[in-house]
């Protein structure tokens, strides 16, 4: 796993961590870590944080 796939994935986890303690979650949970997760990665990339090469 790559840097990138690393840092999607820990946010996507995150998120749905955050969104239901319990583990409770329904389907618009997982939309909403997929795109949490687009925009961790795209603003890191446009921060310079994480090296695009």
């Amino acid at each position: 796993m790559n840097e990138f796939q690393q840092i999607w994935l820990d946010a996507y986890r995150g998120y749905l961590k955050a969104a239901s303690y319990t583990g409770e979650l329904c389907p618009s949970d997982y939309t909403a870590a997929r795109e949490h997760a687009d925009a961790v990665l795209i603003s890191l990339i446009k921060a310079g944080e994480v090296n695009c090469d």
